[in-house]
């Protein structure tokens, strides 16, 4: 059974908005977006989930633990920047 949640899941909490997983990402998953809730007003978003491959170079970046990739191989449910529901495994 697919476990529900996206390929990569930034920690809102953690994040400080230092754009590293925007720049690093090969499939343009993330995108930094103005978000006026935090002291930094902006925040990394996941935008395009469908396109997240699991490199894990995001997650492998942050200085500050504020991403989770979800490992390869592990079945995922999730709705992609279309609205519809998807199922990978990869």
């Amino acid at each position: 059974m697919a476990e529900e949640r996206l390929p990569v899941i930034i920690n809102e909490s953690l994040c400080k908005a230092c754009g590293y997983c925007v720049e690093v990402c090969p499939k343009n998953v993330l995108e930094m977006v103005e978000a006026l809730d935090v002291w930094m007003g902006a925040m990394a978003k996941v935008v395009r989930p469908e396109n997240c491959n699991r490199c894990k170079m995001c997650e492998i970046i942050c200085p500050d633990f504020a991403i989770d990739v979800a490992e390869r191989g592990v079945e995922i449910t999730f709705t992609d920047s279309q609205g519809k529901v998807v199922t990978k495994t990869k």
